[in-house]
């Protein structure tokens, strides 16, 4: 089974199985967001130091394995570095494998598509069929400022778009009018000229930019089941039979 690189932490541990964690030694940087505050009285200095590196974890870094991860992991882990390293190659095999099989999604995706656009806030969910188009792996729409819509994304970002066999979820932000975006522009006018024609010139209208950080998709290999996983934060793929 593929490793769960959204579990790992700076050094390369887990949190469910580690030893210091379960007997409160560190409060764990995953789960509290980076500040692991009781193996150190100053925080972890390995998460620090992932943090300003830009890596999620140690095997990833350019500068791996550094002095200080080699001191620190001596403390508690002689064949931490080994494991890291181990760790890095599953990594990148599956970052390989992952944006092959992101791009042949998004080639299904497609560059456009009536896709059903649901947001919430305030314990009230709604759903409205858009006319989307594709550009450069994220998913735009438009909609009046003034709608329900726009609304409930000022409240909660969190969105999800749903198109044949296919279910998105992503991070929502309104921008500018469309007039002021011209790719957007062009592949509306390209696919629904209408939609521009009535909509994309009035003052309210706004552009809908929706960021994935999840897309799952049903499908059957002869009459089996199996759901497909991509997860756009962490860059890992999972298949899953049902």
């Amino acid at each position: 089974m593929n490793t769960d690189f959204s579990q790992i932490t700076a050094c390369g541990g887990s949190c469910s199985g580690c030893k210091h964690f379960l007997s409160d030694e560190c409060e764990g940087c995953i789960c509290n967001g980076g500040k692991c505050v009781k193996m150190w009285q100053n925080g972890c200095d390995i998460c620090k130091c992932c943090t300003e590196h830009g890596a999620s974890f140690c095997g990833i870094c350019s500068e791996f394995p550094c002095a200080m991860l080699k001191e620190k992991l001596s403390q508690w882990d002689e064949n931490g570095v080994d494991r890291l390293e181990a760790l890095a190659n599953e990594y990148r095999e599956q970052n390989r494998e992952f944006t092959e099989k992101l791009l042949s999604l998004m080639q299904k995706l497609g560059t456009h598509g009536i896709m059903t656009l649901s947001t919430s806030s305030k314990a009230r969910v709604s759903s409205r069929p858009m006319s989307v188009v594709v550009i450069d792996g994220k998913f735009y729409c438009q909609t009046d400022i003034n709608y329900l819509k726009c609304r409930q994304i000022s409240d909660n970002p969190n969105v999800s778009l749903c198109t044949r066999n296919f279910s998105i979820e992503g991070r929502c932000i309104i921008s500018d009018s469309p007039i002021k975006n011209d790719a957007f522009l062009s592949a509306m006018k390209k696919y629904y000229k209408s939609a521009v024609m009535k909509y994309s010139t009035l003052p309210t209208e706004r552009v809908l930019e929706i960021t994935p950080t999840l897309i799952y998709s049903w499908s059957y290999q002869l009459t089996k089941p199996y759901m497909e996983y991509f997860d756009l934060r962490n860059k890992t793929y999972r298949k899953e039979w049902k």
